[in-house]
């Protein structure tokens, strides 16, 4: 995840956001996978849903290119919507 903030950010901005998010939230880059609905949240009061909708579109869009999936983007998807499709797309392979 920390590839597509990186890319929508750049790379001072998204470490800034997740040392941020370590320290007030106590959530590590490692955590994320599993707290994503968290996480998005965190995106969403400090951005807002629009943006972090977007950022949402990026990371996605980055993870499913590691991973050799087709992406799909939607406008109404924020982060958690995303990881669930990309977890079923991984389910069928």
């Amino acid at each position: 995840m920390k590839e597509g903030l990186t890319e929508a950010l750049g790379s001072v901005i998204a470490d800034a956001l997740l040392n941020q998010i370590y320290e007030n939230y106590d959530l590590t880059l490692e955590d994320l996978p599993d707290r994503v609905d968290t996480f998005f949240s965190i995106l969403e009061d400090a951005f807002g849903l629009k943006v972090s909708r977007i950022l949402s579109s990026v990371i996605a869009r980055r993870l499913c290119a590691n991973l050799s999936l087709e992406f799909v983007d939607s406008p109404t998807n924020g982060l958690p919507e995303y990881v669930e499709e990309i977890r079923k797309k991984l389910a069928k392979l």
